[in-house]
C-alpha cells in the first residue's frame, strides 16, 4: 500500500531562555513556557506535546474519515491490531492504557484543560480503533521539523501520556508485546529508508510545513558543518534516514589531546549525569539509585566487575544533530555486542505531572533496560573503558559497523584508532554512557558537573577530551 504523508506541526517560535530541568519547581514546564528546540531536550513535555501534536493529528485523521480519504491500515498495523485483539490480556491493557491516559487529562486543573482543549474536549485517544489509526498515520509519515519539543519524535508524542500510565508501563516492559511492536517500528523504518520519505527535504519548496531545509531548521543548527548539496534533490540524500545519519564535513570535528594520556568523547551529546563509586548491582529502578553495572552489561558479570567502583558519564543526543559513534581512544576493542531491550519503557514510579519530560529522568534507567550497543575498549594507560550507546524510543536501532560487530568472548581484540566510526543510531532518539575503571581516569569538569551543563546552548563536540590519566 502507499503511505500518504502529512506533517502536523506547531508554528510556535522558540525562545533561547525557555529551559527547564525536571524536578525544579520554579522551572516546571507548562503550556506557556514549553516548546523550544534545544540541543538536548528533544523529548516532549507530555501535556504540551499532545496538545500541539496529537490533537491536530487526530483532527487530520477525522477529516480524512469524513471525506472518505482515510487509507486502509498498513499490513503491519493490521497484523498488530489483530494480534492485540485476539489476546485478551493485551487487549485489556491497551484499552486500560487509553482510559488511564484520558483520565489523567480529565483530572488536570481547569486552566490547563482549557489551554489544551482545542476542539472542545481534552481526550487524547478517542477509542481502541483510534489508537491503531494514529499509529498507522505516523508510520506512513516522515517526521517533521518544527520549533517545538516535538521535533523529530512523533511516535513519542503520541505515546507521551499513555506510556507513563500503569497499563502503559506494563505493556512496554512486556517482552512479547515489545517483539510485536518492533514489527510496527520496522515497517516505519522501511518507509524512512525509502525515497518517499524525502518530502520534507524538498528543494522546490524549502519552506513547506515540517521542512528540514527551512530557514528555521538552519537556524536550529540542523545543517551546521554537515555534508549537504543545496542544488540536489533531498540535499543529496536518498531518504529521510539517510539524512538523519548525515556526517560532518571533513575536518569539522578533530579529535583533541594526547591519545596516549587522554580519552575523547565518542558521541556528540549534551551532558546529563555523572556518578562515581558505581555499584556492581543495585536497585536501579528506585529513585536516586541510578546505575547497576551488572544490568548495564546485560548480566555479563566478568565485564561488569571490571568497572565496579568506577565512574560513569552520561549524555544525550538531540534529534536535530549527529547520530554516529566514533572510537574514543586508540587501543583495542576487546568486546562488542548489541543488547536487546525495550523501546518505550520508562522508570516505574517516575510519576506524571505537567512538568514531566519522558526520557530525561529515565535515562539512567534506560541504560539498563533499553536496546543498546556495548563496546569495551582496552587502553594502555586507562585500562578498560566502556562506551554504551542506548536507543531511546522511536525506531531506536543500534547499528555497529561490521568490522567491529560482535567481538566475542575469548576472540582476538580488534585494533582501533580514535575517531574511527564504529556505529550509529538509525532514526530514533538516544543517550550514551562512558564508563571508566576505578582510580584510572580524571574526568573533565563538564562531565563531573554534568547536571549544571544540561541546558548548555550546544552539545559537547565529538572529539573533545573527556578524561586524562589519573596520575
Amino acid at each position: 500500500m502507499e503511505c500518504i504523508m502529512n506533517s502536523p506541526a506547531s508554528d510556535r517560535q522558540p525562545s533561547t531562555t525557555e529551559r527547564a530541568i525536571e524536578g525544579q519547581q520554579s522551572n516546571i514546564r507548562n503550556i506557556e513556557n514549553s516548546g523550544p528546540v534545544q540541543m538536548g531536550f528533544w523529548l516532549p513535555n507530555r501535556i504540551w506535546a499532545t496538545s500541539k501534536f496529537l490533537v491536530p493529528l487526530r483532527e487530520h485523521i477525522q477529516s480524512k474519515k469524513l471525506s472518505g480519504a482515510l487509507e486502509p491500515l498498513h499490513p503491519e498495523i493490521q497484523k498488530f491490531k489483530s494480534w492485540v485483539t485476539s489476546h485478551s490480556v493485551y487487549r485489556m491493557r491497551v484499552l486500560s492504557m487509553i482510559e488511564e491516559a484520558n483520565n489523567f487529562i480529565r483530572n488536570l486543573d481547569e486552566k490547563t484543560k482549557q489551554e489544551i482543549r482545542g476542539d472542545g474536549d481534552a481526550i487524547w485517544i478517542d477509542s481502541y480503533d483510534s489508537f491503531f489509526e494514529i499509529l498507522n498515520e505516523i508510520i506512513c509519515t516522515s517526521p517533521s521539523f518544527n520549533t517545538s519539543a516535538m521535533v523529530g519524535t512523533p511516535m513519542n508524542g503520541f505515546l507521551a501520556v499513555a506510556m507513563a500510565t500503569d497499563s502503559g508501563l506494563a505493556l512496554f516492559h512486556d517482552v512479547t508485546f515489545n517483539k510485536r511492536f518492533k514489527n510496527v517500528l520496522n515497517a516505519w523504518n522501511t518507509f524512512l529508508k525509502s525515497g518517499r520519505s524525502l518530502d520534507k527535504l524538498d528543494i522546490t519548496d524549502p519552506e513547506k510545513n515540517g521542512s528540514w531545509i527551512s530557514k528555521a531548521a538552519w537556524d536550529a543548527g540542523v545543517w551546521d558543518q554537515m555534508v549537504h548539496d543545496k542544488n540536489k534533490p533531498g540535499y543529496g540524500y536518498n531518504s529521510w534516514n539517510d539524512f538523519f545519519l548525515r556526517k560532518f564535513v571533513p575536518g569539522a570535528r578533530p579529535f583533541h589531546g594526547d591519545e596516549r594520556t587522554q580519552i575523547n568523547i565518542g558521541c556528540e551529546t549534551t551532558p546529563w549525569q555523572y556518578a562515581t563509586d558505581v555499584s556492581l548491582q543495585s536497585d536501579f529502578w528506585v529513585k536516586d539509585v541510578n546505575y547497576s553495572l551488572l544490568d548495564i552489561f546485560g548480566g555479563q558479570r566478568q565485564w561488569a566487575k571490571l568497572f565496579e567502583g568506577g565512574q560513569i558519564y552520561q549524555g544525550f543526543l538531540s534529534a536535530t544533530h549527529y547520530h554516529r559513534w566514533n572510537a574514543p581512544l586508540t587501543g583495542k576493542i576487546v568486546r562488542s555486542w548489541v543488547q536487546p531491550g525495550t523501546y518505550f519503557a520508562q522508570r516505574p514510579g517516575q510519576g506524571e505531572n505537567v512538568g514531566t519530560w519522558e526520557g530525561t529522568e529515565s535515562q539512567p534507567y534506560l541504560g539498563q533496560v533499553a536496546t543498546r550497543a556495548i563496546f569495551i575498549f582496552e587502553h594502555e594507560a586507562f585500562g578498560y573503558v566502556a562506551l554504551v550507546c542506548i536507543g531511546m524510543v522511536e525506531v531506536s536501532t543500534c547499528m555497529i559497523e561490521p568490522s567491529y560487530y560482535m567481538v566475542g568472548e575469548g576472540e582476538e581484540p580488534v585494533a582501533i584508532s580514535r575517531g574511527t566510526e564504529i556505529g550509529h543510531f538509525e532514526f530514533g532518539g538516544s543517550t550514551h554512557m562512558m564508563i571508566f575503571q576505578k582510580d584510572r581516569a580524571k574526568l573533565e569538569d563538564w562531565a563531573i558537573n554534568a547536571i549544571s551543563h544540561r541546558n548548555d546552548d550546544k552539545p559537547i563536540p565529538v572529539g573533545s577530551v573527556i578524561a586524562s590519566v589519573n596520575n
